[in-house]
């Protein structure tokens, strides 16, 4: 017996609804996200990336990342942030900040150690320093001294300053309690940084100007561009200054001429700290273009234009971990600014390699008569 057509009618919908639901359900793809308005295609971003990690891993997360932003340049922009979204979901998953810190990679300024980090402590219910103090141990493969290690006391930083609701001298006063000076100050960066991302995001999400931007966190100042930095002890100055260019930007919206001027402000030895913080901050503004990153250093006079180069070079090679693209930024500056460019990249793959041969290798694939500079500062230890 045929069914009446008015219960075909129900069946046909029925499958519609059932259909409808599913697309609904489906996760999202990149190529979705990326036709959406902004905040809605980072959020879809986040979910795609939430999706591959939960049935593949954190290692073909990351691979998805670099996907996204190979094709989008608004995601390469916010890559960092995303790739602390996957070390957080990380932690999630495998509910262990050693085993989830082992699946990461340094891509993106290695951010997903980072948000592995924030996510274990944002787990417990009160953080002592006995909890962070055997988190970065050193090992038969990790030195004291490598990349890492660094990461994941950079990552430290990150989530103190998340854990305790960005009180900034409370999360110092944590970093405080590590075990030597270099161990600190990978921490402090931690923090400086994730108090400057933290405001930065909430100024994005709320761009009209009845609101008071300085109150989202009571550690920066639009009258005083170069607070916290100006009233900090001096034991947290090199740190602070290595990020403060991020918020003096901000507030300039990209002024770089200015920046340069806030730059010769700050007293001292850290004044140059501040010039390569610039340097740092144009790298990134640019997305690493050579070029751009030419024209806006020589913004700056005399010896300012020399660290800012010094502090793109970094940026250069922390991106991703690997001095290759540093190289191609040496290979583009003029004479006078190659030698210290090359130094440069010799400096920053001691703590990329502990083999001083793959440091050699390193160097060698620069200009020929700039080698023995980098392999001045690769080979010293």
């Amino acid at each position: 017996m045929k069914a009446p057509w008015s219960a075909c009618v129900l069946v046909l919908l029925a499958g519609i609804v059932w259909a409808e639901a599913i697309r609904a359900d489906a996760p999202a793809s990149p190529e979705t996200c990326r036709v959406e308005p902004f905040e809605a295609k980072i959020r879809c971003y986040q979910s795609h990336l939430e999706t591959v990690l939960q049935l593949e891993g954190t290692e073909q997360a990351l691979t998805a990342l670099e996907q996204i932003t190979a094709q989008d340049p608004e995601a390469l922009r916010e890559a960092h942030p995303l790739v602390h979204h996957v070390g957080q979901q990380s932690f999630t998953r495998y509910g262990s900040a050693p085993l989830a810190l082992s699946h990461c990679r340094d891509v993106f300024w290695s951010g997903c150690y980072h948000g592995v980090l924030q996510g274990y402590l944002s787990s417990l219910p009160a953080v002592e320093p006995q909890h962070i103090l055997p988190l970065c141990p050193t090992s038969e493969t990790v030195s004291a001294y490598s990349f890492q290690r660094y990461n994941c006391l950079h990552g430290l930083g990150h989530g103190l300053t998340i854990q305790f609701r960005y009180d900034l001298l409370k999360s110092l006063a944590f970093c405080d309690t590590l075990q030597g000076p270099w161990d600190r100050e990978s921490c402090y960066g931690g923090v400086f940084m994730e108090n400057i991302v933290s405001f930065q995001q909430a100024r994005q999400a709320k761009p009209s100007p009845e609101h008071h931007h300085h109150d989202v966190t009571s550690f920066l100042n639009p009258q005083d561009l170069l607070y916290p930095c100006s009233v900090l002890h001096e034991k947290y100055l090199r740190a602070c200054y290595l990020m403060q260019t991020s918020a003096v930007l901000t507030f300039l919206n990209y002024d770089f001429a200015q920046a340069f001027s806030q730059c010769a402000r700050v007293q001292g030895d850290h004044q140059t700290t501040c010039y390569r913080s610039l340097g740092r901050d144009i790298s990134g503004f640019t997305l690493r273009d050579a070029g751009r990153v030419n024209e806006l250093c020589r913004l700056g006079q005399g010896d300012q234009v020399q660290q800012c180069f010094i502090g793109a070079v970094k940026d250069f090679i922390l991106t991703d971990a690997s001095p290759d693209p540093g190289l191609s930024l040496c290979r583009a500056l003029d004479g006078p600014f190659k030698k210290d460019c090359y130094a440069t990249v010799g400096e920053m793959v001691v703590p990329l390699f502990d083999d001083k041969t793959k440091r050699a290798q390193a160097c060698r694939r620069g200009e020929d008569e700039y080698v023995d500079a980098c392999l001045a500062s690769a080979t010293a230890f």
